[in-house]
């Protein structure tokens, strides 16, 4: 379950390193932190089983070659 505070990593190999952190969950949607900017990401695109994804955000940082 996404909690408030908890980090996401950015997927997309453009934004390697970007990292979003979580505001507040409102139903399908998760209020994030990018800098200055406040974003909503569907809740759809954010993953937590571990594999490599070219899209989409991760609740934990895989490095991939």
């Amino acid at each position: 379950m996404l909690e408030a505070g908890q980090v996401l990593y950015d997927n997309d190999p453009r934004y390697r390193g970007r990292k979003v952190e979580v505001l507040r969950v409102d139903g399908s949607y998760a209020v994030c932190t990018c800098g200055p900017r406040q974003v909503k990401i569907r809740l759809d695109y954010i993953f937590s089983d571990g594999q490599s994804r070219r899209s989409g955000y991760s609740t934990s940082l895989k490095t991939t070659a």
